[in-house]
């Protein structure tokens, strides 16, 4: 067993329509730390993808995965839902041409390369969505137009969205120059609310973060490099925490890499708060989030590199263990006042005994 074609304006348009819900297909949802009140926001809604369900290759559609230019994708043609036919597939880790073993990754897992890259983001790989979405009061998990939900019927929104995942390099003896995936917390569509890089430079793997935390200038990232220099022979795992706080600036991120907190930063939600374009083409609001958006991209015109590193195809890096959840956080001591506590958890997820121990917890913060 595991652990556990697009037309640029202003900014890159999506490249699939939005004028069909996406498909729900089942998928494995638990409840942990199931000390359970009164309250059913006092259960924690996750959900953890280990891949040994999921049959080999194309991964769209499988367990509500949605990755319309992964493998199999049909040829680009005017009317085609994705831009590019990318390198994305579930891969068998056991294959003879396969020269890693990992053996917490056990027989299958998601193996994406950056062979072939876009400017688009809504045919990229996209995890199972979570019962609920998260983000702050206004998120919204409709489209721009409409006429698409993202999130599942009857979800309720939650202030607290956290991803797990492990990670490895298919080439744990040299360095796959120019290889580069992104993972974001996102609902479907061209909206995100963070960006996490792993690249493969000389001296190891690297993991960079960007955010938007200057309202002055909000469309622009800033980069920081999180962990550096780590092993390519050995599966590393990276951690985001999210709370989402009423109104702009305020988000907090947490990044951890193997265990340790490596940064403490912002979401994007002042790019759609502030940034022209976030607000012409995003409503104005942040979107809400339930799932993990994996991009092989290109933001040149946002000042992120992203060319393609065509000899990585069928290697670049492999996924698993992806564990996903949403909750209620505190995060002021008016939300713990009478009996509101007991709904709300920590930021590690957990209970809190009295309304007392849920003050701290926000005065600590």
């Amino acid at each position: 067993m595991k652990p556990w074609p697009c037309v640029f304006l202003f900014v890159v348009a999506s490249c699939a329509s939005d004028a069909t819900a996406p498909i729900r297909a089942p998928v494995s949802t638990i409840s942990m730390l199931g000390d359970r009140r009164d309250a059913d926001a006092s259960l924690i809604d996750s959900s953890i993808t280990t891949f040994e369900d999921f049959s080999f290759g194309v991964i769209d559609g499988q367990y509500d995965w949605k990755s319309l230019g992964g493998l199999g994708a049909p040829a680009i043609s005017l009317t085609s839902p994705h831009c590019a036919v990318y390198d994305h597939e579930i891969t068998d880790n056991l294959a003879s041409a396969n020269f890693y073993r990992f053996h917490e990754f056990e027989r299958r897992s998601l193996r994406i390369s950056n062979a072939v890259t876009s400017g688009c983001y809504s045919d990229q790989t996209f995890s199972s969505r979570t019962s609920n979405v998260a983000g702050q009061a206004n998120a919204q998990s409709r489209s721009p137009s409409g006429r698409i939900d993202y999130a599942i019927v009857g979800g309720t929104l939650q202030n607290h969205f956290e991803a797990e995942w492990s990670f490895a390099s298919t080439v744990p003896g040299a360095q796959q120059p120019g290889l580069e995936v992104v993972a974001s917390p996102a609902r479907g569509d061209d909206a995100r609310m963070s960006w996490i890089q792993m690249a493969d430079l000389p001296d190891g793997l690297t993991v960079i973060f960007a955010e938007r935390s200057n309202p002055a200038s909000p469309g622009d990232f800033i980069l920081s490099t999180v962990a550096r220099r780590l092993d390519r022979h050995v599966p590393h795992t990276i951690k985001i925490s999210m709370d989402f706080v009423d109104g702009p600036g305020n988000d907090v991120v947490l990044v951890f890499v193997d265990g340790d907190l490596k940064h403490t930063g912002t979401s994007w939600e002042n790019y759609y708060f502030y940034d022209a374009n976030g607000k012409l083409n995003f409503g104005g609001a942040p979107p809400a989030v339930n799932r993990m958006m994996f991009r092989t991209g290109s933001d040149l015109h946002r000042g992120i590199p992203g060319d393609a590193a065509p000899a990585t195809r069928g290697h670049g890096f492999v996924f698993d263990n992806l564990r996903q959840a949403t909750f209620m956080v505190a995060t002021s001591a008016n939300a713990c006042k009478h009996t509101g506590w007991r709904g709300l958890r920590d930021t590690n997820g957990e209970l809190f005994e009295n309304q007392r121990r849920c003050d701290r917890s926000v005065q600590k913060d």
